[in-house]
């Protein structure tokens, strides 16, 4: 049920998710009226994925990433399209870009799926017969309408941007105030609470369930508060006037609302370093601080336009190489995602032509929206998302047959579609699979809809395809090992989200928090007997392995114990709004227990530094006052001990597959 908690959070989006709805329809309907003959479904994909990728959460880049995002559809398009006169020519490169385009996994669950949709318009576009307008008409059109997509979001960026922008400028603004302050009067102790829980606030949701960010996302927010910190120390230290008003200096030129300020910034970090080198041994290590996070704050200033420069652009293809390169082995759970794909999408293929299921599209779509390189309730979710596809394509067909509708109607279904699917991101996979396979199937009968007039094919083609999936998890699974450490990093996942959700119920008062509470623990007993199903399928020979499964388990007792210290004593009453600073301190930990999100290959990953420096900023913010001192205490005790606990996990390597052959 779509509770008014649901609708106000979803109200912030509203207005961008419409503007991109609005040119995904707009988009399909020229395409339909001047484009040619097949291009609409083509121009439709496009624009629906890449007004997805828009409105990803990091605004940095967005517009680049829409554009190569568009890019990447035209050419899988165009692979299509120019392939589509000989069936095993198009077997054979549906195949091969799926399995490449698995790879993405590595990068992350979006890269992963955004990969999958090309493969899906490779698919969608195969049938069309092949001529110089079907083929770069319409891959040229496609990467037409995700450039729409960018320029549109790039004019009209959504409004929770714009909120971040101010807050991100008023925080600057009050920093570059306190540094003045302090240059003038070393010894009085300033203080930025305020515009710093605004900024936080602006980024982040206060909700029950806890968040992980990436690290380059939580800098937006965090390095202003680490430079808040560094000036107090700076200020402490007496002898430092010039590298303060320096500062002031900087911050103030990282809040001008003029675009063309950057010049200003780079001298005010010119002057900055000059005055660094100089301040003396006492403010020397505080100087050197502060510099290192202004300079990182330069490289993000609010008023810039958010566009990767060419050299991000070098750096992130570099960086996404290396990635690519050191994650990828024989054992990776990416490459054997890949293999699986790569196979099951080719033997859909084959099975439609067989089985004369329509023209045998849906049975591969399935297979691309079933299958994920995952360990955890592998199969019970291929079935649920089966199950899901089967309702959402089911449905469309039934439409497609009572209405018989145009083109033009199903391209402006498709649109109230995509709006659906983003709601349905909040309820889970079952109702994302829907969702998904409605608007697909919606976007597929602009030009195809011959393949929805049969509610019976489309209900066996998805019912051959979840099989298939299936089939393919059971015919090649993963290395024991390699899925004992999946499994080993989801039940820590788990086990940290309890842990963050105790913490949180004992800080803050949340609506049924014992709900809350026991949903936590049930994912994490879940999780936990999936994890012993996997530990007693794979041979620890070993005795480093036998090590790391104590120590493991070792860690998880203490995470567990502290949790149950937690809830036995569980405060009355919240803590009061002067203690202010010590919840900031806690929701920060919060945040960074959490740790970076999860990947295919790196289930669980915390920066231990980080992580160790934000237990000790609350325990120096411990409230001194005698109503919350002695719960705020019991806070930090545990706190402590689960920094302990998963800074010891964090340092003891994972069970690798490899070490079994040696």
């Amino acid at each position: 049920m779509i509770t008014g908690e649901t609708v106000r959070a979803a109200l912030p989006e509203a207005a961008p998710v419409l503007r991109s709805v609005v040119v995904t329809v707009v988009a399909a309907l020229c395409a339909i009226q001047w484009g040619p003959a097949g291009s609409a479904t083509a121009v439709a994909g496009t624009a629906a994925i890449a007004g997805v990728v828009a409105l990803q959460q990091d605004p940095r880049g967005r517009t680049l990433r829409v554009l190569f995002t568009s890019v990447v559809m035209g050419v899988a398009i165009l692979v299509g399209t120019s392939t589509s006169t000989f069936f095993w020519l198009v077997v054979a490169a549906a195949g091969a870009w799926c399995a490449l385009a698995a790879l993405a996994w590595v990068w992350g669950t979006s890269a992963g799926l955004i990969a999958g949709a090309s493969g899906a318009l490779l698919l969608a576009t195969a049938s069309t017969a092949p001529t110089w307008a079907s083929t770069v008409g319409t891959a040229a059109l496609a990467v037409c309408a995700g450039a729409l997509q960018a320029a549109v979001t790039a004019a009209w960026p959504p409004r929770r941007w714009r909120i971040q922008r101010e807050a991100l400028v008023t925080a600057y603004r009050s920093l570059a105030d306190d540094a003045t302050r302090l240059a003038a009067r070393a010894e009085e102790s300033v203080g930025s609470t305020e515009p710093m829980i605004a900024l936080r606030a602006a980024f982040t949701a206060d909700t029950a369930h806890p968040t992980r960010r990436s690290a380059g996302y939580r800098n937006w927010y965090v390095v202003p508060g680490r430079i808040g910190a560094s000036l107090a120390d700076l200020g402490a230290s007496g002898g430092a006037a010039d590298v303060l008003h320096a500062t002031a200096a900087t911050l103030t030129a990282l809040a001008d609302p003029d675009r063309s300020a950057r010049a200003a910034v780079d001298a005010a970090l010119h002057r900055l370093d000059a005055a660094v080198a100089a301040a003396g041994d006492d403010a020397q290590a505080a100087a050197q601080r502060l510099s290192t996070y202004l300079h990182l704050a330069a490289t993000r200033r609010p008023n810039d336009r958010l566009h990767a420069t060419p050299a991000d652009l070098r750096t992130r293809v570099q960086w996404a190489s290396a990635d690519l390169r050191d994650r990828i082995d024989r054992h990776s759970p990416v490459l054997r995602h890949a293999a699986r794909l790569g196979v099951a999408v080719v033997l859909a293929c084959v099975l439609g032509r067989v089985l004369a299921v329509g023209d045998g599209v849906w049975i591969a779509l399935t297979v691309l929206m079933v299958l994920r390189p995952e360990t955890a309730h592998t199969y019970t979710r291929c079935v649920g998302r089966t199950a899901g596809v089967a309702a959402g394509a089911l449905l469309v067909s039934c439409v497609a047959v009572v209405a018989h509708a145009a083109p033009a109607v199903f391209a402006v279904l498709a649109g109230a579609a995509v709006v659906v699917a983003h709601v349905a991101t909040r309820y889970g996979y079952l109702a994302m699979a829907a969702a998904v396979a409605a608007t697909t199937a919606f976007i597929l009968g602009i030009d195809h809809a011959a393949v929805l007039v049969d509610p019976r094919d489309v209900l066996i083609a998805t019912s051959v395809g979840g099989a298939l999936a299936v089939l393919v998890h059971v015919l090649m699974p993963d290395d024991p090992l390699t899925r004992l450490a999946q499994r080993a990093g989801e039940l820590l996942e788990t086990e940290i989200d309890y842990a963050a959700t105790v913490v949180k119920v004992y800080l803050h008062e949340i609506d049924s928090a014992t709900e809350v509470r026991a949903a936590a623990w049930e994912r994490t007993f879940r999780a936990r007997a999936a994890f012993e199903a996997a530990s007693g399928a794979a041979r620890l020979v070993s005795a480093e392995q036998r090590r790391w499964l104590r120590c493991y388990r070792a860690v998880l007792n203490s995470i567990t114990s502290s949790c149950a210290t937690l809830e036995d004593n569980l405060p009355v009453d919240a803590f009061p709004q002067p203690h202010r600073p010590f919840v900031r301190a806690v929701d920060e930990f919060v945040e960074v227990v959490c740790g970076e999100p999860v990947t295919v290959t790196g289930p669980w990953s915390v920066d231990t530094e980080e992580l160790t420096a934000a237990a000790e900023r609350v325990r120096r913010s411990v409230p001194g006052h005698e109503s919350v001192e002695g719960s705020a205490r019991v806070l930090v005790s545990e706190i402590a001990a689960i920094t302990r606990a998963l800074c010891l996990v964090a340092d003891t390597p994972w069970p690798a597959a490899r070490s079994s052959t040696e």
